[in-house]
């Protein structure tokens, strides 16, 4: 638990009151001492499982006390000055309801995590096999850094493979290699900020994108999404010094899919403004109904950035991905590589690319998605059979994830941070809202890394937990 913090769902104190309560011990007992800063708001919320903004209103409270202090531009700091009382010995800390945190920390909790594949799954044995071959075969270049676009043997692959996989043409020319998505959109970030300084974003959406350009100091313009993807038809067209980034296959966390009305419009706009569109495709392998969608890319590849990923395919650890680049761009994104020295192992390239000619790339996607559309429809089946005509499941035509709707729940009903003692947590597509509003809330469940035991026994906890406030049938 972050900072040990614990927060008893079964507590008559509001959970602001217990947080501020068990930070003010911790400071005055010394185990957060002067000077040191706290992890931004957003980091604790989402370790906490609750609101952002309760984790703001805890800020504002103890800084409003004297506890704690923040620096502009520089974050949250514990105040100096304070009185240090002794520290006490903490054999596990106790809550209101005689639990404590050891207790918490050994539950059988059930995380519908998002953007996590089957971790046991992964070939591991065939893929060290490769990495052995990769390091004990690599010639001369293997000990040095390589092309800075990549190994040129696995931008061809992956070129065979885009084009098998997602009817995506392109040439070697066109593929950068980059160590995992988010290196690629901090150098599209980086590389196009000379010309460019706002991006229209979709709102929700997932949290380290947005960072990343947030932290190049762009301008973020929310653009509402909806059940068609993020509604370009708000825009008249791109305005000056606007680029857009845009998930169409399967948005995060609705899992909407982008029409092609829009698609079109996108499009349009970014040609008539001399800009670009990056398209994040995180999971569009795992289409689990209906046939593959084209990639944005595929309509307009001078005017699309394609950003894809292994995280999913394979593993979020490998580190690996790749940006389809236009022409016109590929040499100033390739010196901004160069010069922040940003480059992807080389015998993981050569692994990965005797991986993807000998079919096993595809091998093991094609066992996944059979295995995800299964666990897919198991927790729509339980879904419905648990809450019936009460919800409205979203989003769940592809990937490793869909959305519940609520149908005749207000969101203030229902509090999606006090689950543990159920047994579950849960994701809010308001966890991802970039504006402060709140629409009628949806819960988003993962279930790439979920067996089918934990899915039905955390569909249970989620009815049970829903009954608890007397939103739902008995099952």
């Amino acid at each position: 638990m972050m900072y040990g913090i614990y927060i008893d769902p079964k507590s008559k104190l509001p959970v602001t009151r217990q947080i501020c309560q068990q930070l003010r011990e911790l400071i005055e007992s010394g185990l957060l001492p002067a000077g040191i800063r706290l992890l931004p708001s957003r980091s604790l919320a989402k370790e906490w499982g609750i609101a952002r903004n309760v984790v703001i209103e805890v800020y504002e409270q103890l800084t409003a006390e004297g506890y704690l202090e923040g620096r502009v531009g520089s974050g949250t700091y514990v105040a100096e000055g304070i009185n240090l009382s002794p520290r006490p010995q903490m054999h596990g800390v106790s809550s209101e309801a005689g639990r404590t945190l050891q207790d918490v920390d050994h539950q059988d909790i059930i995380n519908f995590a998002t953007g996590v594949p089957d971790l046991k799954q992964f070939p591991r044995k065939i893929w060290g096999k490769y990495l052995k071959d990769a390091a004990e075969t690599a010639p001369g270049e293997g000990d040095d850094y390589g092309d800075i676009y990549g190994d040129e043997g696995l931008r061809s692959a992956i070129c065979d493979f885009l084009f098998r996989a997602k009817g995506i043409q392109c040439s070697v020319e066109h593929i950068m290699i980059v160590s995992g998505a988010s290196e690629g959109f901090f150098l599209l970030a980086k590389s196009l900020s000379s010309n460019f300084h706002s991006l229209y974003i979709e709102d929700p959406t997932i949290d380290f994108t947005r960072d990343i350009f947030q932290m190049m100091n762009y301008n973020l313009v929310p653009v509402e999404v909806d059940s068609n993807g993020m509604n370009v038809d708000s825009l008249t067209r791109f305005e000056t010094g606007h680029i857009a980034l845009l998930t169409p296959s399967h948005q995060f966390p609705t899992g909407s899919l982008l029409s092609i009305q829009r698609r079109h419009k996108a499009i349009r706009f970014a040609e008539e403004a001399n800009s670009y569109i990056i398209e994040d495709d995180y999971d569009s392998e795992f289409r689990l109904r209906g046939i593959p969608v084209p990639p944005l890319q595929t309509l307009s590849p001078s005017r699309v950035i394609y950003v894809g990923t292994f995280s999913k395919t394979l593993l979020p650890n490998l580190r690996i991905g790749f940006l389809i680049v236009p022409p016109n761009l590929s040499g100033r994104i390739a010196i901004t590589k160069e010069k922040l020295n940003m480059h992807t192992p080389i015998i993981i390239q050569h692994a990965l690319r005797q991986f993807i000619l000998d079919g096993q790339l595809e091998r093991h996607i094609h066992t996944m998605k059979k295995m995800y559309k299964k666990r897919r429809n198991l927790l729509t089946d339980r879904l419905i059979k648990a809450f019936g005509q009460e919800i409205s499941i979203l989003g769940d035509n592809a990937g490793m994830h869909l959305q519940v709707h609520f149908n005749r729940i207000h969101p203030c009903e229902l509090s999606w941070s006090d689950t543990l003692s159920f047994g579950f947590r849960v994701e809010t597509t308001n966890d991802y809202n970039l504006t402060d509003r709140k629409n009628h809330e949806s819960i988003v469940l993962g279930y790439g890394n979920l067996s089918t035991d934990e899915i039905v026994e955390g569909v249970n906890r989620i009815h049970k937990f829903v009954s608890s406030n007397g939103n739902s049938p008995a099952l």
